[in-house]
């Protein structure tokens, strides 16, 4: 049963200022209490605002991402009572791709959206959209699934592997390549989903799929197996992960909702990391699109990618309180060579630009315990 000391009673009082215009770096100096918990992803995609038809509240719409993993999104929404935190008439939509909804972030349509990957947020950045990530949510869950005939890297070359186009795990794989010296000799193909690396894995058109989830359960079954994992990759300096991301110009006219929003999502990490996950798991399997079982499985193999409280503050900022020297900025300006090299931007941004659009106010305030 969820702990009750987080959220359920109260309103969220936030005095939060209005941004005119960006600061070359964020000090925040809430102090961060001793909360068991982490909040949630929450990419870009998702939260346009309309007023609800006789309401005060706004109507928006949220992203999520499907697959096989919950995430603080799916949990929000299959539970009422912790939606109803949230002062909003909420539509829940799913994504596939990080890149899309970043795409829609920018045209106006979506606001927020959980999960989003390094190479589509620095694009972002890169491209002037106008969105701050709010919170470093988990490291990527992937593994390189390979046929059994293939046991060391070097076997790859002249052979195809597939990701998720434009993605962390794109970022990571082909990372990983260049650290093998493989870029040259082994072909990369881009996805728009992870299951579609996976049915072309098993067509033979792959001999190699950087996948997740249910799709790396289920070729291992079939009997391939793991030659690297996502952990292993990050270690070489190549880390893929998710964040919590809202567009800009939300946290200018509803510091609130976002604040509510925030501590919801905390809540949902609480659930997801608490002895009481499978619940959580199976509540979101529906709309995930997936069995139960499989939403209980790839769930518990996910909670150890997830970013600790204890290990948040120094993703958001350094230990000067700065945004600009936090782990984020760091991870992001190296993704930034990616994004340069793949065509998805001009020039590198520079640090203070990157440091401009990660905004920990709202996390570290719900971390030290103001969310009722």
């Amino acid at each position: 049963m969820r702990d009750s000391r987080r959220l359920r009673q109260g309103a969220i009082v936030s005095n939060l200022p209005v941004h005119a215009e960006r600061p070359a770096h964020r000090t925040v100096r809430w102090v961060i209490g001793g909360c068991a918990a982490l909040v949630a992803t929450i990419s870009m995609a998702a939260l346009s605002l309309a007023p609800a038809s006789g309401s005060t509240d706004p109507s928006v719409t949220l992203g999520y991402f499907t697959g096989s993993q919950a995430t603080p999104a799916t949990v929000i929404a299959t539970d009422a009572a912790l939606e109803k935190t949230i002062p909003a008439k909420i539509s829940w939509s799913p994504v596939t791709a990080g890149v899309t909804a970043l795409a829609e972030m920018e045209s106006g349509s979506l606001l927020s959206v959980t999960g989003v990957g390094n190479p589509p947020v620095v694009g972002a950045i890169g491209n002037g959209v106008n969105v701050d990530v709010l919170w470093a949510d988990s490291l990527t869950a992937s593994t390189l699934i390979v046929s059994k005939s293939i046991t060391k890297p070097s076997q790859l070359a002249g052979k195809t592997v597939g990701d998720l186009e434009g993605s962390s795990t794109d970022f990571q794989l082909r990372g990983w390549l260049s650290v093998e010296h493989l870029t040259k000799s082994v072909t990369v193909d881009g996805f728009p989903s992870v299951a579609a690396v996976a049915a072309a894995f098993l067509a033979g058109k792959l001999q190699g799929a950087y996948v997740a989830g249910v799709q790396s359960t289920e070729l291992i079954a079939k009997g391939s197996h793991v030659l690297v994992n996502s952990k292993q990759i990050a270690a070489v300096g190549y880390g893929g992960f998710g964040v919590l991301a809202v567009a800009h110009s939300l946290i200018q006219s509803d510091p609130t909702l976002v604040q509510k929003y925030v501590c919801a999502s905390l809540t949902a990490i609480d659930d997801i990391l608490g002895h009481d996950s499978a619940r959580y798991f199976k509540a979101s399997a529906k709309l995930l699109g997936v069995p139960v079982k499989t939403a209980v499985t790839a769930g518990d193999a996910s909670v150890s990618y997830y970013i600790t409280p204890s290990q948040e503050k120094s993703w958001l900022e350094g230990s000067n309180g700065s945004t600009a020297t936090g782990k984020l900025t760091s991870d992001y300006l190296t993704t930034a060579k990616f994004d340069l090299s793949s065509g998805r931007i001009k020039s590198i941004p520079s640090r203070a630009t990157v440091a401009s659009h990660i905004d920990p106010t709202f996390a570290l305030k719900a971390l030290a315990g103001h969310c009722s």
